[in-house]
């Protein structure tokens, strides 16, 4: 792919995800898109033949940020866990609202968009079990952690803002302690 071809498909999926933030789920249409991106539709159907196709990519676009967080936050710390956890609160809060729910109304029209995620997710999963011997107090953390994630995304959180970073922390710090 051309060095111009990729900033257009990089600037398609940045402008998807921005329609998506700022208008909702029921907005992120490849007119919108094509807008947004300030490119034909035409020269967006060629990068993303389907709305299904955009998803796809918004979808790996925020998995594979979310991984590079994740790597960067894996070279501060002596544990892939309190790295992940880390790694997911902060970009969980950057990504929340609008933005997710529009890849999860769309996912929801068609489940196996949202296959990549649940096989990063049994990578990692994986991954943490392998360094903590099949810890279940490394399991119990890391589910503690997806279940604030989905409460946010969902918009349904019984959480103060204060409570949540509170808790995030606190999971944190029992995943460095399971690793010393």
């Amino acid at each position: 792919m051309s060095k111009k071809a990729q900033i257009t498909v990089s600037q398609i999926i940045q402008a998807a995800l921005s329609v998506a933030a700022d208008k909702g789920a029921g907005k992120v249409t490849l007119d919108a898109v094509a807008k947004a991106a300030g490119v034909s539709k035409g020269g967006l159907i060629y990068h993303f033949p389907s709305k299904e196709a955009l998803i796809s990519a918004m979808v790996q676009h925020l998995l594979d940020e979310a991984d590079c967080r994740r790597e960067q936050q894996t070279q501060l710390e002596q544990s892939t866990l309190a790295a992940l956890l880390q790694t997911r609160a902060s970009f969980t809060r950057q990504i929340a609202g609008n933005t997710a729910m529009a890849i999860l109304a769309a996912a929801a029209e068609q489940p196996a968009l949202l296959k990549p995620v649940q096989q990063h997710n049994i990578a990692m999963l994986q991954q943490v079990q392998a360094e903590h011997q099949q810890s279940p107090q490394a399991l119990l953390l890391f589910l503690a952690s997806e279940a604030l994630v989905f409460h946010d995304l969902l918009q349904i959180s019984p959480f103060t803002e204060q409570e949540r970073i509170d808790l995030e922390q606190l999971l944190v710090q029992q995943a460095r302690e399971l690793q010393a």
